[in-house]
């Protein structure tokens, strides 16, 4: 009787690693620890400073509070924050974590201001939307991909919400933030534990 070979693996044995574990050489700095001094960085830290001031948050509301059947009257913004692209939403996520980032870099307290604005209006949405459910889509593009329909990333625009609230929270002691990225953790965990 012949003896049955093993199908080989594709792209050549496994590789093995052994692991030697090591003291760290470096540790980071918290952020409020380090300051730039005057040349090109603290030149680009104050441009992006200038942009985040200059963002007009009730656009970025404008698709939650629509998508949570709220009155806007904000000129939406374009791009992939347009009311029709299925990306909106994400860059609310992104300018919270740039106004902590900042905030922690800086201590500007209008940046700051902005960011727990920012929160409080989106934590309105959270809770007209039921209390866990936060974004600038509707449910129905969930389902789609539940279902294996084409969509657009929809979990990665709202991990960019839940990262921007984790940053406000850790960088500016933002407690709603906190409270707004539970809702959303445990909606998360509710929508996905029935699927395989």
């Amino acid at each position: 009787m012949a003896q049955e070979v093993p199908p080989a693996e594709p792209f050549g044995p496994s590789l093995k690693f052994s692991h030697k574990p090591a003291d760290a050489q470096v540790q980071p700095f918290n952020m409020p620890d380090v300051h730039l001094l005057p040349g090109a960085f603290q030149d680009a830290q104050d441009a992006d400073l200038g942009y985040l001031k200059r963002i007009e948050p009730e656009r970025l509301l404008h698709n939650f509070r629509v998508n949570a059947g709220l009155p806007s009257s904000a000129k939406p913004l374009a791009g992939w924050e347009a009311p029709d692209c299925e990306l909106r939403g994400h860059f609310a996520g992104h300018f919270l974590s740039a106004c902590a980032l900042m905030y922690s870099s800086t201590g500007d307290q209008e940046i700051k201001a902005k960011g727990d604005a920012l929160v409080a209006e989106l934590a309105i949405c959270q809770t007209k939307l039921g209390g866990g459910y936060l974004s600038a889509f509707p449910p129905e593009f969930l389902e789609r991909l539940k279902v294996q329909k084409k969509v657009w990333a929809p979990f990665y625009t709202i991990h960019k919400i839940m990262a921007g609230m984790l940053d406000m929270q850790q960088h500016c002691g933002n407690a709603q933030a906190l409270e707004v990225l539970k809702g959303m953790a445990h909606w998360a965990d509710d929508w996905s534990a029935a699927l395989p």
